[in-house]
């Protein structure tokens, strides 16, 4: 831990030696430039559960108000500051005054024009990076407190936030250990998401702290915010602590119908990333959803998390599924009536929409199959969203929202031209290739398959190679199952024994970049037969459904009018039983019609 501390904890900072003007300093070293706050509407709004979490940790309740709890007077700074000195002013306070002073910025904000705004920021985060080295863990939490009171959204952003948490870590091991600093460093690290240092600094503080802090006194709320910073710096802490995944599994199962669910989805999407499979998890999911489907706290965000864990864990249900694919639909519909489509409520993101169909596809769900989904709906508001800008740095969810809907038999050659022709789209997706390259890919192989009028579009990305189906494709030995080996031997002794007149076969891979390999047999009286396997990985729960991959698979080549059956290692388990169903599909090929 000392060592990251080193390594994290010194970053390159400016000193105000001088009094620069501000203007020219920020325009070299400033954190934020002014167009990230030009539009910016969300910060310093209050309710969520970012918010709740917030208030929960925070040090006191700060009663601005009280004039003896700070030592200057607001109108030396605001509500119009001099831009130009307003960093030797700054600098003259007391530390604790000036996170005092943060608080008081989101009264400015609505005063000025957005340039100001952003110098004064940039200003008060670089004289609090001078300030770090020599602060407590008292002025080092306040400070971060009152940043996240002012810019929520944006405080990882800060070199002051990045410079503070090893600090703060640092002085945590120096003796100042205690459950409310253990849990608002949780809390603050579970702000630096999608990065590897705050991932690394949490994994190391966690196996340090957790089993001391973690006690049957620690409360649910306290539990919510652990579980909910492990999941934001994407850490699996139910490998490594057996605590941690017991308190996991009894916060879930206990969680009553009438509870927040707010609380009850971060623990879901805890348990999920964590591949926590359980059966009274599938319990409760059902039994709360079925008690708040009508509830409207239950939000499409929530249940659509809620649907997840369903579809993680496989569930061949209809009734549970259709009850969790009406009660979306019936919000998103709520939504675009509400507000209209190109609404940029949190209820209702880009990526909400790419968990719901993510969930359908892995079911196997068809979205025509429910009468009460207007498919054209869905998909007019994912263009809009487009249109407006909502996935132009989250193309990865856009190709996964295409591919769902794909698998959920909905071909939308207006959404694959949408994404392939947005030129930043494209710019990003390339950004992302190795993370988006195998999504990427079998859409584009689906695209080539099923709609071949989108060739001209491919273009823009790759090259159209005209093999995106072919039957006799070898596949690669890593592709290779144990299942469908198990199918390959007897097909062995079949051959062998000359109780069927099996000419050859080989593992193949019909659809490229669809991964599932299967077994085209030839026949000595000249027909062919692809076979696939279902195995435990590629059905749901009731051993018979396979999974949505598998159905596109299986659809392609119907489409294709390829000879085809399924052999279900799920119900034939023994060497006897799998021997007799090979019989009975290819002892008689198909004849071929004069």
């Amino acid at each position: 831990m000392l060592r990251l501390i080193r390594i994290f904890g010194s970053p390159g900072t400016i000193s105000l030696k001088s009094p620069q003007p501000l203007v020219n300093l920020l325009a070299r070293f400033g954190t934020f430039s002014p167009r990230e706050f030009q539009y910016e509407t969300s910060d310093g709004e209050s309710g969520t559960l970012m918010h709740r979490f917030s208030r929960h940790v925070s040090l006191t309740k700060r009663d601005f108000t009280d004039k003896t709890k700070y030592g200057f007077k607001v109108s030396n700074f605001y509500p119009l500051p001099d831009v130009d000195t307003y960093g030797q002013q700054i600098r003259d306070l007391e530390t604790v005054d000036l996170a005092k002073l943060i608080t008081f910025t989101t009264d400015f904000r609505s005063k000025t024009d957005f340039r100001s705004y952003t110098e004064i920021v940039n200003a008060l985060d670089e004289e609090c990076v001078r300030r770090v080295p020599k602060a407590t863990m008292y002025e080092l939490l306040e400070m971060l407190h009152c940043f996240m009171y002012l810019l929520p959204n944006k405080i990882a952003q800060l070199k002051s936030y990045q410079s503070a948490m090893p600090k703060l870590i640092q002085l945590f091991g120096d003796g100042s250990e205690n459950e409310r600093d253990f849990m608002s460093i949780v809390f603050f690290l579970g702000l630096w998401k999608r990065n590897k240092t705050g991932t690394v600094l949490m994994k190391e503080f966690l196996q340090q702290y957790l089993d001391r802090y973690l006690t049957p006194e620690l409360t649910r709320m306290d539990f919510v915010i652990l579980a909910n910073a492990t999941y934001k710096t994407s850490l699996r802490m139910a490998d490594e602590s057996e605590a941690f995944k017991s308190r996991l599994m009894q916060e879930i199962v206990q969680f009553e119908n009438e509870d927040d669910s707010a609380l009850l989805i971060t623990l879901i999407k805890c348990a999920r990333m964590n591949r926590l499979s359980s059966d009274e998890i599938m319990e409760k999911v059902h039994s709360f959803a079925g008690a708040n489907i009508k509830h409207k706290e239950l939000d499409f965000r929530g249940l659509s998390h809620l649907f997840a864990y369903i579809a993680d864990n496989r569930i061949k249900d209809d009734s549970l599924i259709g009850l969790f694919v009406e009660g979306c639909w019936a919000r998103f519909e709520a939504e675009v009536r509400a507000n209209g489509f190109e609404t940029q409520t949190q209820s209702c993101r880009p990526k909400d929409i790419g968990t719901f169909l993510w969930s359908c596809a892995t079911l196997g769900v068809p979205l025509e199959a429910y009468s009460g989904v207007n498919a054209n709906m869905l998909e007019k508001a994912i263009r809009l969203k487009v249109d407006a800008g909502e996935y132009r740095y989250t193309p990865d969810v856009l190709v996964d929202t295409i591919l769902s809907l794909w698998i959920c038999e909905r071909k939308s050659i207006g959404l694959f031209r949408l994404l392939f022709k947005d030129r930043t789209l494209v710019q990003n997706l390339r950004k992302d290739r190795s993370k988006l390259e195998s999504r990427k890919d079998l859409l584009l192989s689906c695209a080539e398959i099923d709609l071949p009028d989108a060739l001209d579009v491919m273009k823009s990305v790759r090259k159209p190679t005209g093999d995106a189906f072919v039957l006799n494709r070898p596949a690669q030995q890593f592709l290779l199952r144990p299942g469908l080996k198990k199918v390959a031997e007897c097909l062995e002794r079949l051959k062998e024994s000359k109780q069927l007149p099996i000419s050859n076969f080989n593992f193949n891979l019909p659809v490229k970049h669809l991964n599932i390999a299967g077994i085209l047999v030839k026949m000595a009286t000249g027909g062919e037969k692809n076979l696939d396997v279902l195995d435990d990985k590629h059905s749901l729960s009731d051993g018979e459904s396979p999974v949505g991959l598998m159905k596109l698979k299986t659809r392609i080549l119907k489409d294709k009018a390829i000879d085809q059956a399924m052999i279900n290692l799920c119900r034939f388990d023994t060497p006897d039983a799998l021997e007799e169903e090979l019989r009975s599909i290819l002892a008689e090929p198909k004849q071929q019609k004069d």
